[in-house]
Order: structure tokens, then sequence, then C-alpha cells
């Protein structure tokens, strides 16, 4: 009967103690003291309630089971330790933001209890977005939580499955103290295992990704350190799979999952990206805004052409730099209709894989040098032709302009040379349905009556005036219509009625 009487776990005490240290009321279904053999108690059903005003929505914790076990001695001596807490059926909800605004202010008090060893395997934190959106979702397979008390930071080990993109997590680390008013500002610290993470809950990409790293900060600004692993990336588009590794270190806010990139170096095949951005959440808006900025320095344009094309082989080979700003907006369309990208790029040394198509360049440039097409056929099959693998280079300074939106790249002030001759185009590319429309001129060291022979020679003849520059051949208007596949090349008589 003493025991009952002097003992702290009674009803009242347990939610006095409870309510101290969530700042909000709490119930219980059910309530029992335990005695033996250790002094305690087990409640059931117990909840935490939300403010004034939001009792329609979920409590803001949930227990189906709280089991307390404690020892004699340490009510005698160390009042207010408890050896053991075991949570089943924990859920928590995380207000938008992590604000406090679901917490009542019935207390300023705050507890002496100390906890040893908190288990809460099975527990479910559910973060509610601020766009409505459906909660994030982290469900813990083993959770257990060691020297837990509101003013000091206490230790943790944690396995989870991620809610967005889903796979496996295992972090360990130091967690608080806990401030439940503002849960951005709960201090943060450790390392962590991402594995088996589905890139496919992303529009427009692929693959299974694994990362480790280290992170420290409070929970609304996580500073994260750490590596990435992706042996089969893809964007959906393409038909190609990379494997993709790279470094990074961002800030995070665990309150609503936005992710902040400082710095990230990415490489796959022989090329290598630098980039910064965000995947963040904007005010009003559903879902997430990918936007970034990437940097290529001496990369291999065919690497990156890979990624996106469908065709076993990319047209060009060569190096290629670039600068590039990407907005990848959550509006739930296809990728390729999605995307926007504004940026400038520049390939030195560039050469068609297909061997036609080289030989249509060769044939180009000998041409527009005023040197005529070898007719005989012995010579034709004697002349090598361009292996898809290990192409002439032939197209040189090949740069421009580039911005993409609503599935259609528009190029301006693209231009290149091939020996004997130089391009200037604009035009645009579907990147839906492969569609090409470019027009511009092509400058040539000789006259347009040389770069043929026969009848069409003498027909164009009398059009040499038209074309001719200062100390060089001709001016000619050009244009490259069809598709990726099968583009056409000719003269462009619109573009030639307005160079005269």
């Amino acid at each position: 009967m003493v025991v009952a009487i002097k003992s702290p776990f009674t009803q009242t005490r347990v939610a006095q103690g409870l309510e101290e240290t969530v700042r909000s009321r709490v119930s219980f279904g059910k309530f029992r003291m335990v005695y033996f053999p250790h002094p305690g108690c087990v409640a059931e059903n117990v909840t935490f309630a939300r403010s004034a005003g939001a009792e329609d929505r979920p409590p803001l914790v949930s227990i189906q089971r709280l089991e307390v076990e404690a020892h004699y001695a340490d009510i005698a001596f160390r009042p207010g330790y408890i050896a053991l807490v075991t949570l089943k059926g924990l859920v928590v909800h995380v207000p938008p933001g992590g604000a406090g605004s679901g917490l009542t202010s019935q207390t300023t008090e705050s507890t002496d209890v100390r906890v040893g060893k908190i288990v809460a395997d099975g527990a479910l934190l559910e973060v509610e977005r601020s766009d409505g959106g459906a909660p994030l979702k982290f469900e813990m397979h083993s959770l257990t939580v060691r020297s837990y008390g509101h003013h000091d930071a206490w230790s943790y080990h944690v396995s989870m499955k991620n809610a967005e993109p889903p796979g496996e997590i295992t972090s360990e680390g130091k967690f608080g103290p806990l401030n439940l008013e503002n849960l951005g500002t709960t201090p943060v610290s450790g390392s962590y295992k991402f594995q088996q993470a589905d890139l496919g809950a992303f529009p427009g990409i692929g693959g299974t990704l694994s990362s480790t790293g280290d992170f420290a900060g409070r929970l609304g600004e996580v500073g994260v350190r750490g590596t990435i692993d992706i042996p089969d990336f893809n964007v959906t588009t393409s038909d190609h799979v990379v494997h993709l590794t790279s470094k990074f270190s961002a800030n995070v806010n665990g309150t609503n999952g936005d992710v902040f990139l400082k710095q990230v170096q990415a490489s796959f095949l022989e090329t290598s990206v630098a980039g910064s951005g965000s995947v963040a959440g904007k005010p009003g808006q559903k879902g997430k805004t990918t936007s970034l900025d990437l940097e290529v320095d001496k990369g291999r344009i065919q690497d990156l052409l890979q990624l996106f094309l469908k065709a076993k082989h990319g047209p060009l080979n060569g190096v290629t730099s670039f600068k590039t700003h990407v907005v990848i907006p959550p509006q739930g369309r296809p990728f390729l209709n999605e995307v926007t990208l504004r940026g400038d790029f520049g390939i030195g040394q560039a050469a068609f894989t297909k061997p036609s198509r080289q030989a249509q360049m060769d044939d180009l440039s000998s041409r527009a040098s005023g040197e005529k097409k070898v007719q005989d056929k012995e010579k034709t099959k004697a002349t090598p032709q361009p292996a898809a693998d290990d192409p002439e280079n032939v197209v040189l300074n090949l740069q421009g302009h580039l911005e993409v939106q609503d599935g259609i790249a528009k190029f301006s002030e693209l231009s290149f040379s091939v020996p004997g001759a130089s391009a200037r185009m604009n035009g645009t590319y579907n990147l839906l349905n492969e569609q090409i429309d470019f027009h511009g001129t092509l400058k040539t060291e000789a006259e347009l009556s040389q770069e043929t022979t026969g009848i069409k020679s003498a027909l164009l003849k009398p059009f040499d005036p038209l074309f001719k520059r200062k100390k060089a051949g001709a001016v000619i208007p050009v244009k490259m219509t069809g598709t990726y596949r099968n583009p056409e090349f000719g003269f462009d008589v619109a573009g030639a009625a307005k160079t005269k």
C-alpha cells in the first residue's frame, strides 16, 4: 500500500509528465499500474491532442500501448529516472513546416524525467505538407533512443523506409533537446546509409540509388555531405542506362523535405558535371520544383546525348563545354513537356558517328573548297569510310544558345565550320516527334557554281553574284528540315529572297 501511494506511476502523474514533455493534453483509453517484477505502468490508446480548433484532425501523437518500466532502487535514489519505455503502435503527425500550430500552451514547466532507453519499433512518422498534398510517411522498422532527457541531446539508432524517394535508410547519431513548439530548431547530427532508393518516384528519371554520408545542424536546416552511386541511371525517354556517381554537399529541411544543393560533382561514362540548385516547394504550389545550374567543362557530347536519345549511337562525337539552367516544375506532365532549359554550349571537335552522314559532310567540305566530287567508283570504293566508333573530326567549333520549353528545343546563334566552309543557323528541334527546322547561311571558299558539276553547275552559274563575298566564294542560304533520323539538306529559296 505504501508503494502504491508513493509510486510516481499513477495515471495523474504519468499524464502530467507526458504533457510537460510534449506540450499537449494527453488522454488514456486504459491505464493500470504495475508493481512486479518492476514498478511501472501500462497505458493503452494514448493520444496527444492538437490545439483548440484542430480537433477534427488526427492527434499529434497516438500510441496503441505504452509500457513504462523502472527499478525500485531508482525510485529511492534517482527520482525521475526510468529504465525502459516501450512504445507500440506509435504514430507522430508533424504539422506543416514543423511549426507548433497543433500544440497547446497548457503548461510552461518542463519535466525532469530521464529515460535510459526508449524502444519504438514499427513507429510511423507523418510529415504534413504545406501545399496540402499527401503527407510524407516514414515507416520505422526499428527505433531505439538512449539517454533521453528533455533538456539534453539523446542518441538514436533507426532503420526505416524513406518517404520520397522510397528506399531503406539506416542512421545513428544524436537528436535534441527536442523542441516540439518549433521542431525545425531541434539539433540533429549523425551518419546515414540510404539504399535501394527508387528514382522512378520522380517524373522523367529512373534508377536505383544508394548513398552514404554524415549530417549536422538543426532539423529545419541540416547540412549534409555524402556520396551517391546509381549503377542504372536513366532518363525515361531514352533506352540507355549509365553508371552515375556523385559527391555532394547540401542543406536539407527535415520538416518538409526541401533540398538545397550547394555543390554537386557528378560523373558518368567519361564526362563530369558540376551543379548546384534546389528541389523545393513553393508557396501555393503542390509538389516540389527542381531548379539546377549545371556546367560541363571538356566533357563528351556523345555521353550527354546518350542520356536522352533512343538511338543506339548519338549523332556526334566530340569534346563539349556548356553552362545551363534547368527547371522542372511539378505539373504532372511528361518530363520532356515539363522541363525548361536555357544555356550556351560549344563543341570544339565534333564528328558524325554515322558513316553516311560523315560522307555527306566530307562531300560538303570538298565542294565548299572548290574540289570536284570523286566520280570514279573505284576511287570511291578505295576511299576509306569513317567508322562509327572512330570517325574523322570534320565539324569544328559547333556552338550556340539553346532554350527548351514545352518539348521544343530552340537554337539561336548556332554556328559551326567544316574545312572550306562555315555556317550560321537558327531553328528548332521537336523533342517529342524529332522534327527539325533550321535555316541559315553557308559561307564557302569556292563560288557556288564550283560546288556542283554538269547541268546543275551551268544553271547555278548566273546566281554566283548573289552569293559573292569579298575575298571569298559564296554565301548560300541553306536549310535543314525533316526528322532527326532522316534529315533533309537543301538550298533555302526563302532565305535567298531575303538575302537578295
